[in-house]
């Protein structure tokens, strides 16, 4: 489980649950995989921590005080289709296990916890996060890469990048762990600039500028090549 928890501890959780005794004994389960972790005690602190805090992941208890977790869910999902939600339930309701289906969750656990569940449940949320195609991928030391909105973050803040900031580490992302060469810099980060003729120290310029944005030594030298950035 070291890989799951190396790509978990990059990402913040948002933890929902009346129950005061069991979200504290499943918060201290929870520490071993998240090193950042919300809780809230009723839907409605859930839904205004979730705008405040913009966490990576949802666990949601469905019966909730003030507004219930499938409902929060639903408010959530309406304006964020990608972020993984798992439904945590004392007991099994039919029509509720449908309504759920429709929000597209991660997963839908029933407490008491099996805990064999709950670990595969967390493997699962690691895989969607070191999938290629995640919108989301962490990156050391807290960083995280929101591809869609080409946004990045360390702790939940937002560091501000110019557009070939983001150009440039998007491209880097999709080829992580491999060489990214000048050419391919030239061509990405600076398609628009038609007329402009793009020379080596302004892509060494543009790299040097993003590497102070980014963790130290993410991003490596590849001796008259191009660069490599590892996550």
């Amino acid at each position: 489980m070291k890989e799951v928890k190396k790509i978990l501890k990059e990402c913040s959780l948002l933890y929902a649950e009346d129950d005061k005794a069991l979200q504290q004994e499943t918060v201290k389960y929870l520490e071993n995989y998240f090193n950042i972790i919300h809780t809230a005690d009723d839907g409605k602190e859930a839904l205004q921590l979730y705008n405040t805090l913009q966490p990576n992941i949802l666990f949601l208890d469905i019966d909730m005080p003030y507004i219930d977790g499938l409902s929060v869910a639903q408010t959530i999902r309406n304006e964020n289709k990608n972020i993984p939600i798992v439904m945590l339930t004392a007991y099994v309701d039919t029509e509720k296990l449908l309504k759920a289906t429709e929000l597209n969750l991660c997963k839908y656990l029933v407490k008491p916890f099996d805990y064999t569940a709950f670990k595969v449940t967390l493997r699962k949320l690691s895989e969607y996060f070191n999938s290629p195609s995640s919108q989301y991928i962490p990156l050391k030391e807290n960083y995280l890469w929101d591809e869609t909105k080409k946004e990045l973050y360390r702790n939940q803040e937002i560091i501000t990048l110019t557009q070939k900031e983001k150009s440039l580490l998007s491209l880097l992302i999709q080829k992580q762990n491999t060489c990214v060469t000048f050419i391919d810099i030239q061509a990405h980060v600076w398609e628009d600039d038609f007329d402009t003729e793009v020379s080596i120290q302004s892509v060494k310029l543009q790299v040097t500028l993003l590497r102070k944005k980014l963790p130290k030594e993410s991003i490596k030298n590849v001796y008259g090549k191009g660069y490599i950035l590892y996550i």
